[in-house]
């Protein structure tokens, strides 16, 4: 039996939080036995994860994966993911989210349908409480200028050989989404009944000192690039990008204890 999904998730400093991603691939509500699915753990820490993993289903292999160094970042782990991947499709999931449990069918399901598939996207806090729910502005589907207006990643199920290069500076996820939007005419269904949960966990790189500064000088890059290739769509994404961080920060000067979705929710309010 062919492999039908490869999933990529990359993995620094993560031995508390990855049984729990691992497990949330387990726990789909899908008979995992009818097809194959192969789990990449790609370890950007030279740390062993062989004695943490859980006991996978019939049906899933799992292989670890060393990068060539340490904190090479998640875009140079995504890539090497993507080389060593052999299913049809792949996906992805960082070591410390998880899936909802009907992710996968649903996934999988638009994805054999048009080769490219995205799910919304929920924020939990450390307490696993929910701060925020995001998805296309147009229900069902998520559009080009949405990774410009809405502040979070978007994960796919996508071709394999579809799938880009990443790159190895922040945001690396947001560049590729709209790179992936911008080819397909802008606009890809998006799953219904299941989601994606980012965690926040105390020590979340979103809560680091700077962070908005260095993610703004990301999105420069990104703009400057597209801007050079002529990607006029993209180059606008990250300009709008830009404009509600440096809102971000300058709220964050009053209120240096709380955090992004914090201010997200007092903006609405």
């Amino acid at each position: 039996m062919k492999i039908k999904l490869s999933v990529i998730i990359p993995v620094y400093e993560a031995k508390n939080t990855l049984p729990r991603a691992i497990n949330s691939i387990n726990n789909q509500k899908i008979k995992i036995n009818t097809f194959k699915v192969e789990v990449l753990i790609i370890v950007d820490d030279g740390k062993n994860y062989k004695e943490i993993i859980p006991k996978i289903k019939k049906g899933m292999t799992i292989k670890i994966i060393k990068t060539n160094g340490i904190k090479t970042g998640p875009g140079n782990a995504r890539n090497f993911g993507i080389v060593k991947a052999k299913g049809e499709f792949v996906g992805y999931l960082d070591a410390d989210d998880e899936w909802s449990e009907n992710y996968l069918s649903k996934m999988l399901e638009l994805v054999k349908k048009h080769g490219i598939a995205f799910a919304p996207t929920r924020v939990y806090d450390e307490n696993n409480i929910l701060i925020k729910h995001f998805e296309g502005k147009k229900r069902g589907y998520l559009d080009l200028k949405d990774i410009g207006d809405i502040p979070c990643s978007f994960h796919p199920f996508i071709i394999r050989n579809k799938q880009k290069k990443f790159e190895e500076i922040r945001s690396q996820d947001v560049y590729n989404s709209a790179c992936i939007l911008n080819e397909y005419n802008t606009k890809i269904n998006m799953i219904n009944g299941a989601y994606y949960k980012l965690n926040l966990q105390k020590k979340s790189v979103t809560k680091e000192d700077g962070f908005a500064h260095k993610i703004n000088l990301s999105y420069i890059k990104y703009q400057i690039k597209s801007l050079k290739n002529k990607n006029l769509k993209i180059a606008r994404v990250f300009a709008i990008r830009r404009i509600n961080n440096n809102k971000y920060i300058q709220w964050k000067i009053n209120n240096n204890n709380k955090s992004f979705y914090e201010y997200l929710n007092e903006k609405e309010n």
